[in-house]
């Protein structure tokens, strides 16, 4: 019966195990982050947005994080199908619980399969610049951003 009980537990505890060591350094930690706020978009969830902003958040326009909820809500309001096809270009650590991170989005109603869909979608491309603080987890602290074209993604 021992052996059971151990093959039990252990298969309980593997599924924790890996998904402890899924992200094993900060950059690991930042692309799941960035995962995270793309399928968050894509599911129109402004709660689970939310949750990635810093309690300091502001973006370029000088908005805090009450007023980009409202802003997406908007947003998520006027698109109903939001399909984001993303490419961190540099990650960089300023500091252990700071990052910067840049990064290209393309934005499009329908699926953007890889890069060379791209050129036969009426996709909007812009460049981020985000600065994440680290707490428990990476929150974004504030945020910058300007079109951009498709040879980003080249």
């Amino acid at each position: 019966m021992k052996p059971v009980r151990r093959l039990i537990l252990f298969c309980l505890i593997l599924p924790l195990i890996q998904a402890c060591s899924d992200d094993k350094t900060p950059e690991d930690q930042i692309r799941r982050f960035v995962d995270n706020g793309v399928q968050a978009a894509e599911a129109r969830s402004v709660d689970d947005l939310s949750e990635l902003l810093h309690a300091n958040f502001v973006d370029q326009q000088g908005h805090d994080s009450e007023q980009l909820a409202r802003l997406l809500r908007v947003y998520f309001f006027r698109h109903k199908n939001i399909h984001l096809f993303s490419r961190i270009d540099n990650i960089e650590r300023l500091s252990a619980n700071q990052a910067s991170v840049s990064l290209y989005v393309a934005m499009a109603s329908t699926v953007i399969s890889d890069v060379s869909a791209l050129s036969s979608l009426s996709a909007r491309i812009y460049r981020f610049e985000l600065q994440l603080v680290k707490q428990d987890d990476w929150l974004l602290r504030h945020a910058s951003w300007e079109p951009a074209n498709i040879g980003a993604f080249e």
